[in-house]
């Protein structure tokens, strides 16, 4: 059983994700942080209200939708249980705003015991596991799994490198081939680390090396200090069940609204 959080533990994690994915912190108006990055995570790219407003409601909303129409991105609101206005969902809700891609964040902290048996030894593939600390070579390999356009992952490698936090990327390689099969990137904030970009190629999905490839991330983070592990999946994707088999489990939700150009 996974240890409870504290509130105060899961604003923490809030806050760290929130450095993870947004260095620039984007445009701030009026206690909204604007998000105006083309990178292909929605986090980077959505409006979260931190903090009061002393404006009208509509006024910001005016200016929020005026920046997005500059840099020809959709105006998306992301809804977690640490927005400051209680009632933001039901105003974006009322003018027509859809609600889309609940998210599970999940956490696990990580004991001594972890990864005593959980070790996959089903994987028929004679793998490597492969270290990265560089952003460039992280976003070649997140390219050629996932496969985002040149935009995208100049955008994901920008906001690498403005990170005054530690990325370390875990790729299992086929030995025989050299294929890259599965891939994993931790991002460190002091005792606290984000699992992002859980990518297993479309050829080899099903055969557990993307679990292989997060328990051995997650090892590497205890054995150097690393107390809590988090990570965001949307609701529906079967991957959610694979992060649970490892310890993870949900401790918040959020989920994004998108106005219509106006």
């Amino acid at each position: 059983m996974t240890p409870q959080f504290t509130h105060d533990e899961l604003r923490r994690i809030e806050e760290i994700s929130q450095n993870a994915s947004r260095p620039e912190r984007g445009v701030m108006l009026d206690g909204w942080s604007v998000g105006l990055s083309p990178s292909k995570a929605k986090r980077s790219r959505c409006v979260n209200a931190f903090y009061p407003s002393v404006r009208p409601f509509e006024t910001n909303l005016r200016e929020t939708l005026a920046l997005y129409q500059h840099v020809d991105l959709p105006c998306i609101f992301r809804l977690t249980p640490f927005v400051n206005d209680q009632t933001l969902d039901d105003r974006l809700a009322a003018r027509g705003a859809p609600s889309f891609d609940r998210t599970a964040v999940q956490a696990m902290k990580l004991l001594p015991t972890f990864c005593l048996g959980n070790r996959n030894k089903n994987i028929s593939i004679d793998v490597d596991i492969k270290t990265s600390t560089s952003p460039d070579a992280i976003g070649s390999i997140v390219q050629g799994l996932r496969g985002d356009t040149n935009d995208e992952i100049t955008a994901l490698v920008s906001r690498w490198k403005a990170l005054p936090l530690a990325l370390t990327s875990f790729t299992a390689v086929d030995r025989n081939s050299g294929a890259r099969l599965a891939h994993v990137l931790t991002i460190r904030d002091g005792d606290v680390i984000g699992v992002f970009d859980v990518i297993t190629s479309a050829a080899h999905r099903g055969r557990g090396l993307a679990s292989r490839v997060l328990e051995c991330a997650l090892a590497n983070a205890q054995v150097n200090g690393a107390q809590i592990a988090y990570l965001q999946v949307v609701e529906s994707n079967p991957a959610k069940r694979v992060y649970e088999r490892l310890g993870f489990r949900t401790v918040y939700h959020y989920w994004y609204r998108q106005l219509s150009d106006e």
